[in-house]
């Protein structure tokens, strides 16, 4: 039902500029998320379901960081370019193949698939500088956040974290051990 509304809020919201979602901090990301993920794009291939565009991303997972260990994953996100159709859900993430990324996901909805959390507040791009180091940004691009408390405590800033001190914090955040692979 939860995600029978989410969609309907968000297909009616693709002719707008901006969705606006409530702010999850990282510690809100890290518990709230069903399955915590470090993941390449493999696969993005663009479908119709009953007249609505969708797009289906499916993952290699690197590593797990929270919920079951799996080799692959698939998201399903509404939005998409069809047959000269564009439709776009502001603050959706999209993914391009070869990209990777740390997923924070919620449990699968009823056709069996996960969506980020807060949308693209549930995804952080991995950039490789010269060196080869990994660091984390998360791109808000298309959403207005709003706080559920008049007066919350400051965030500190995430873009440009490496990889590795990031995903330290969302194990601890996060309190939860990835099950065996």
């Amino acid at each position: 039902m939860v995600y029978q509304a989410l969609t309907l809020i968000l297909l009616a919201a693709a002719h707008l500029h901006a969705t606006t979602v409530e702010r999850f901090s990282l510690s809100q990301l890290s518990a709230q998320a069903h399955r915590i993920i470090v993941a390449t794009c493999t696969g993005r291939q663009t479908e119709s379901l009953d007249g609505q565009i969708f797009t289906r991303y499916t993952f290699s997972v690197d590593e797990t960081v929270k919920g079951n260990a799996q080799p692959h994953i698939e998201l399903y996100l509404p939005g998409g370019t069809l047959e000269g159709v564009q439709s776009r859900i502001a603050g959706m993430p999209e993914f391009i193949l070869q990209s990777e990324h740390v997923l924070f996901l919620t449990e699968q909805n009823h056709v069996g698939f996960a969506w980020p959390i807060g949308l693209g507040q549930g995804t952080f791009r991995i950039e490789r500088t010269a060196d080869n180091t990994a660091r984390v940004y998360q791109r808000l691009d298309g959403l207005t956040l709003y706080e559920q408390t008049a007066k919350a405590a400051p965030t500190p800033s995430i873009q440009g974290r490496e990889l590795h001190t990031f995903l330290q914090t969302v194990r601890t955040l996060a309190g939860d051990e990835p099950d065996a692979r």
